[in-house]
């Protein structure tokens, strides 16, 4: 261990105040969240060699006081003296990617990553998650508020609702799973590999049934104040009784630190939908589009636990069919609150759609213009966070949850296009870490 982190062990022993009465595991049961008392205890376990007992007493830690720099610093270097540079990894990895890990944090953690000397062990990791998400929605077919379409220019009454191919309350089932490839490639850069499969069943609705296969690949690096993340994706649904088609895309964000309260975040994107033209969807081609989007946010940290966000979207969506060209601009308001139990999200968007043509189908007269509104709060985090009295058990380690409620009001002058929504979803994600279960 450096003398970097013999120095900063040495201050949390002296700002701690450790005494030497022995601690119990049963007093740090009865108090989870006494910070002094659980330091002391982790240094006890320290000094007895039952550094295993230490990391998930600070992991805990950890998780209940995100934005203590003292703990995350000390964790990492009980981390290094056990050479577990997978943990690092990981761990490191996992806060740099969460937009909500504070911009001092990422800068020190950085710092430190450079000061290390463990350049001889594996520079790989990896992981899978697995993921079961159920979403209840209450307009699944997506029925008109006016409970009208229009056509040639005149209105009709909406399909009845049958409970099969138009449905209003349903369920949406998710399972998911997801593998990560990564390598560090030195102290400031790193390249991740993604491959992931997602089964999608609909509990009412017969159509709208998928199986999606999809695989990204991303690179991040830092340099200087920028954190610069060059990526490329594609996916493949493939669905019942419906058309299939194939989705790729090449994007690029950067995130630029001015200082520990305030940075912008910027992109660039492109990405095109190809549909597949089969017998029984002899057209389905004619759906294929080009999207061009582009966007800049400006985010500023309350406090080392809280952050605001603006951003500012600018896209522009190019079809074979004329009419279903169209540009977006918006706004998006992002909030987010780090709480002992997990992350606080409040998000808000305002996009506004304006069509090239009109869908003569539809109307002569009337060219497509939409404003939708769409308003999210959720909750997500470790489920041991939730549960304290199961963070003994083994299972716990690298389970997350998501609650998630979302509404959406897009407002038309095409009746068809005029639709309310509301969502809720539940998930569960378990992570393993694949260098800890084959090294």
């Amino acid at each position: 261990m450096n003398k970097f982190f013999l120095a900063f062990i040495l201050i949390i022993l002296i700002q701690s105040n450790l005494i030497a009465k022995e601690i119990t595991y049963q007093e740090i049961l009865e108090n989870p969240t006494d910070l002094e008392l659980n330091l002391n205890y982790a240094k006890q376990q320290q000094n007895t060699g039952n550094l295993k007992l230490t990391i998930s007493t600070l992991e805990r830690l950890n998780m209940l006081y995100p934005e203590n720099l003292d703990i995350k610093l000390y964790l990492l270097s009980i981390l290094i003296e056990m050479d577990s540079k997978v943990k690092v990894d990981l761990m490191v990895r996992t806060m740099m990617n969460d937009p909500n890990t504070p911009d001092e944090t990422k800068k020190t953690i950085a710092k430190l990553l450079t000061s290390t000397d463990n350049k001889n062990e594996s520079k790989w990791f990896s992981y899978l998650d697995i993921t079961y998400s159920q979403t209840e929605e209450d307009n699944v077919s997506g029925v008109t508020k006016t409970k009208k379409l229009l056509q040639e220019d005149n209105l009709i009454p909406y399909p009845a609702i049958d409970g099969r191919l138009v449905v209003e309350d349903d369920k949406t089932f998710n399972r998911t799973s997801a593998f990560t490839l990564g390598r560090n490639i030195n102290d400031t850069s790193s390249v991740f590999f993604n491959i992931s499969l997602d089964f999608k069943t609909i509990e009412k609705k017969v159509t709208g049934d998928s199986d999606t296969v999809a695989s990204s690949i991303s690179y991040f690096k830092i340099l200087g104040n920028n954190y610069i993340s060059p990526y490329a994706y594609w996916s493949k649904p493939n669905y019942r009784r419906q058309e299939d088609y194939e989705s790729k895309g090449y994007g690029f964000n950067n995130t630029y630190f001015f200082n520990e309260k305030h940075n912008i975040n910027y992109g660039l994107a492109y990405s095109e939908t190809s549909y597949d033209r089969s017998s029984s969807f002899t057209t389905a081609d004619d759906n294929d589009s080009d999207v061009y989007s582009r966007f800049i946010k400006y985010n500023f940290n309350i406090t080392k636990s809280s952050q605001i966000g603006t951003k500012f979207i600018l896209n522009r969506t190019e079809a074979k069919k004329e009419f279903d060209s169209y540009d977006s601009t918006g706004i998006n308001l992002t909030y987010s609150h780090i709480l002992p139990f997990g992350t606080l999200k409040i998000n808000s968007t305002f996009l506004k759609n304006a069509y090239d043509e009109p869908e003569t189908f539809l109307s002569v007269l009337k060219i497509r213009d939409d404003e939708s509104f769409v308003n999210s709060i959720s909750l997500e985090g470790q489920v041991n966070q939730l549960l304290p009295f199961i963070k003994s058990s083994k299972i716990s380690n690298g389970l997350f949850y998501t609650f998630k409620l979302r509404h959406s009001d897009v407002s038309s002058n095409i009746e068809n296009h005029d639709v309310e929504r509301k969502f809720f979803t539940i998930g569960l994600t378990k992570r393993f870490n694949l260098n800890e279960l084959f090294n």
